[in-house]
């Protein structure tokens, strides 16, 4: 959101956060090197988020000619010129047909999503025909690199769980197998309780936790990483629990421009990032042996990793995309 505020900004748009503080925003703008040159707040719509009054929502932003509205699955009755409404979660079975919501949906002029998975789910949703943009992907510097599996994701048992645990079962299998070779989980914890338990989990084994980590340092670490695992969505029946797999995978982007070879479950948006078969992992067993294979033959995986489209995840087409759509 911050990256299309970015965008919007420099089509010569005046740009009004509907926030509570802009010191939350410029610090996140400073720590993804994210420019914004004049934000400004409107602290009168925010409260209006939870109060459950389409009219009040309506009237908040009815002065402004162009409204960009992250949803939480539910649908707001929006006032300005143009209304658009993303949606980066596939929610299912949360009445998107429903009169009243269909009637709301008359005021959006369009719904984008993040994915062409989270597009086939929201469009049954809601009926509609949502627009794909994918979400922009900093390129990262390839280091030299080193003996090391990486996986980022947050250390939280949220909905969308990044399935840490299983990645620590899964190289409990693989450590005595490959000489040298460490796993390093990174991502951001407000849990520490979570955090704790998976510690304990990793024992003495050659696992190392970095919670909360600077882009600037979790940019090295993807630098120096030759393999990336993804968990999420592992034994989950994506048709009944869309919400539970990856809806796009923006850290398996990072990690393919990092020069990673990445590894994956092949639900949700994984498919999208890592089309390529060979590179997918169903179980606990299988992830071991394709790893293995992968150390084998690094060289020759990181080609095939090299060679992946990741352009289309850039920042130049999603400014392309986003400006296209509001002009």
């Amino acid at each position: 959101m911050l990256e299309a505020a970015s965008v919007i900004e420099s089509a010569g748009y005046e740009l009004h956060f509907a926030w509570d503080n802009l010191e939350q925003i410029s610090k996140l703008t400073n720590l993804l090197d994210i420019k914004l040159k004049n934000p400004q707040l409107d602290t009168s719509i925010m409260p209006l988020y939870s109060q459950g009054s389409p009219l009040a929502m309506f009237k908040a932003t009815r002065e402004y000619d162009l409204v960009l509205y992250l949803s939480d699955g539910s649908i707001p009755l929006l006032g300005a010129k143009a209304n658009i409404i993303h949606m980066q979660v596939p929610f299912h079975n949360v009445g998107g047909g429903k009169f009243a919501t269909q009637l709301k949906l008359k005021r959006v002029n369009r719904i984008i999503v993040n994915s062409n998975f989270t597009k086939s789910v929201i469009d049954q949703e809601y009926r509609t025909n949502s627009l794909v943009i994918y979400p922009p992907v900093t390129p990262i510097k390839t280091r030299a690199k080193e003996k090391l599996i990486l996986s980022v994701g947050r250390f939280e048992p949220t909905v969308n769980i990044k399935k840490q645990d299983i990645l620590i079962q899964a190289f409990a299998k693989l450590s005595p197998l490959l000489d040298g070779w460490r796993l390093a989980l990174a991502g951001g914890s407000s849990d520490d309780t979570w955090l704790a338990k998976l510690q304990e989990s990793a024992g003495d084994l050659p696992i190392d936790f970095y919670p909360n980590l600077s882009y600037s340092d979790l940019s090295e670490l993807y630098g120096k990483a030759s393999i990336f695992w993804h968990g999420a969505g592992y034994q989950v029946d994506q048709n009944k629990n869309p919400d539970l797999v990856e809806h796009f995978g923006i850290t398996t982007a990072e990690a393919i421009t990092a020069g990673c070879v990445p590894l994956v479950i092949p639900k949700g948006g994984q498919n999208e990032v890592v089309s390529d078969q060979g590179l997918h992992w169903y179980s606990l067993d299988n992830l071991v042996e394709l790893t293995t294979k992968v150390v084998a033959s690094l060289l020759s995986y990181q080609n095939i990793a090299s060679q992946m489209d990741v352009k289309r995840f850039s920042k130049k087409h999603f400014g392309k995309n986003l400006i296209e759509l509001i002009s």
